[in-house]
């Protein structure tokens, strides 16, 4: 019998994190994400991995 659902991922999301902003921040997330036809998750994301970028070519 065939497996149902989706399959599994080789590099599973596991980790959840909660962020506070201000309704001012909210809004320009929403706003740039929106702009960018991008979710907010695939926005942070993409920040999180620019950063790191950054931070390496720094040193």
């Amino acid at each position: 019998m065939a497996k149902t659902g989706r399959p599994k991922s080789d590099n599973p999301k596991n980790n959840l994190f909660g962020l506070k902003l201000t309704d001012e921040e909210a809004t320009k997330l929403r706003e740039y994400a929106s702009k960018h036809g991008m979710s907010i998750t695939e926005m942070l994301q993409r920040g999180i991995e620019l950063q790191y970028e950054m931070d390496k070519t720094s040193k």
